[in-house]
């Protein structure tokens, strides 16, 4: 006979869902990683392009510098955004770590509960397999 655990299939359910909160964990991580490499390359920009600066001469190198300027502070408003939502998908990862981890908990609970049947199982097959082994021997000996 087979050791069959009757909690099978909601182990199978928990691991499951386990799995897809990891996912939705490194999806969301991801993103947050994206942002703020997107903010670094924007950030890197602006500090290149303000670097650059040359001396005014004419009217329209001070109209580039004003282009430039304008450009610097609409791309600082879009750092300053991303970074506002860099943290609240941080915080959602946050979340989302603790639901992972109470799914990890929950499969770990099944999992030692599996084990526990599964030694008990075992010690009364050995039992069963013993006291086979003593009948057989009392047959023997009684003959």
């Amino acid at each position: 006979m087979m050791f069959r655990f009757k909690l099978d299939q909601v182990l199978r359910h928990r691991r499951r869902r386990m799995e897809a909160e990891a996912r939705k964990l490194h999806a969301i991580e991801s993103a947050a990683v994206a942002l703020e490499r997107a903010n670094a390359r924007m950030e890197a920009r602006c500090r290149e392009l303000a670097a650059r600066g040359a001396p005014l001469a004419t009217d329209a190198d001070l109209q580039r510098q004003q282009r430039l300027a304008e450009f610097t502070r609409g791309q600082g408003l879009r750092i300053l955004h991303n970074e506002a939502e860099a943290r609240t998908i941080r915080e959602k990862a946050a979340e989302q770590r603790r639901i992972l981890l109470a799914a990890q908990r929950d499969k770990r609970v099944l999992e030692l509960l599996r084990d526990r049947h599964r030694e008990a199982w075992d010690l009364e097959q050995r039992r069963l397999d013993q006291k086979r082994t003593d009948e057989i021997a009392a047959r023997g000996s009684g003959k």
